[in-house]
């Protein structure tokens, strides 16, 4: 279980650093990423809206503009990041 979740980390990862909107990915031994993002509370609503939660950090010291992304399934993961290009995609 832990192979598969560091691995799919790992695929999430290298997808989120193709979007635009995605400033940062801090390192993470856990199973979720912290990421930084252009527009954290507007991505964190389009994304709940998807029906997919994540955590709105934005406001946490030193997580200033962060989301924190759990590692799901492989779907979930697609999935989430398909959202994520989708909301890109209508910002222009």
């Amino acid at each position: 279980m832990i192979r598969e979740i560091v691995a799919q980390r790992d695929v999430l990862a290298k997808e989120l650093a193709t979007i635009p909107a995605v400033l940062k990915i801090y390192p993470s031994d856990a199973n979720f990423l912290l990421v930084q993002v252009t527009e954290p509370k507007a991505i964190y609503n389009y994304l709940l809206e998807k029906g997919i939660v994540v955590r709105d950090r934005s406001t946490v010291t030193l997580c200033e503009g962060c989301l924190r992304i759990t590692v799901g399934t492989p779907d979930e993961n697609v999935a989430m990041v398909n959202s994520l290009k989708s909301w890109q995609e209508l910002q222009g």
